[in-house]
């Protein structure tokens, strides 16, 4: 009798080990065909891959005047001294864009054709005589309001002057990471739309370093040295990008460098290729553990 159990329970054994093996074949079977397929995987693959952050990082480091930061789903914020405070120039148009559209919503106020008139060049071709009149109507405490709720931790306004705002990296890739988020639901579709109707003199730096795939909404700015009651030269670029296998980045690059394809233009136009030339990971249908 004894012998009879014996034989049973060491036959149960084997089976069971045999259905282990070949299940765990089956499953490094798989994973080896999803990395070869393209790359459905768990956990998540950090994307950009922590080589080419390092790659943008030691590009930042060489030119000395340039800040990022980079946002995506799987390990949130990265870059290269992101917290440094830089004068706003224009990119602080993508800030007057919410606080307006915010204003309206939260006055009962329709979005007209005069305030349209207002914010479509201020947005497509970055002008400024509709910057300062969208700016006497949401003022500071509008910008403000924009910031606390996107969570932008080291905003400063400049009183009477929106191109002057302090505004960080780390700080922009926040807004543009939960743009949705941070316009008000029934304008929301119309101020993306601006954002990715930008006109072509001023599609500089990521789009123009980002491959097929991508959808990008994105707002740049440029002050040349010299002026009065300035820092001096900055251009700036942040925006949201989104690619068709579902990768959602946020990237931010700011820069003390004068607008230009061998200077401001072409630091962030680095600082995105070194960033994103490899296409991102599947992220649909991930293989679970």
């Amino acid at each position: 009798m004894g012998s009879a159990k014996t034989t049973c329970i060491a036959t149960v054994t084997l089976v069971l080990v045999m259905a282990l093996g070949a299940g765990a074949r089956s499953i490094a079977k798989q994973d080896a065909g999803s990395r070869g397929n393209g790359g459905k995987t768990w956990p998540r693959d950090p994307y950009p891959s922590p080589r080419a952050i390092h790659r943008a990082q030691q590009f930042a480091a060489s030119r000395g005047d340039v800040s990022f930061a980079v946002i995506d789903d799987s390990v949130g914020l990265r870059g290269y001294d992101p917290d440094r405070q830089f004068s706003s120039a224009s990119v602080s148009k993508a800030l007057l864009l919410a606080a307006e559209l915010r204003r309206l919503d939260r006055d009962g106020l329709p979005l007209d054709d005069e305030t349209k008139d207002l914010l479509e060049p201020m947005i497509t071709y970055s002008d400024n005589g509709a910057a300062d009149a969208v700016y006497a109507r949401v003022g500071d405490a509008g910008l403000e309001e924009v910031a606390r709720h996107a969570g932008m931790r080291d905003f400063e306004p400049t009183p009477g002057f929106w191109g002057g705002d302090k505004v960080t990296a780390a700080d922009l890739a926040r807004f543009f990471f939960r743009l949705e988020a941070n316009l008000p639901g029934r304008h929301r579709a119309y101020a993306k739309a601006l954002l990715a109707r930008i006109t072509p003199v001023e599609r500089w730096g990521i789009p123009q370093a980002i491959g097929h795939g991508w959808s990008v909404w994105f707002k740049g700015g440029w002050r040349p040295a010299g002026e009065e009651d300035t820092s001096g030269a900055v251009t700036h670029q942040a925006g949201l990008l989104i690619h068709r296998r579902g990768e959602r980045v946020a990237l931010a690059v700011l820069t003390d460098e004068t607008a230009g394809d061998a200077t401001g233009f072409g630091a962030i136009e680095g600082i995105a290729e070194r960033l994103l030339a490899a296409p991102p990971p599947n992220r649909r249908g991930w293989l679970a553990p």
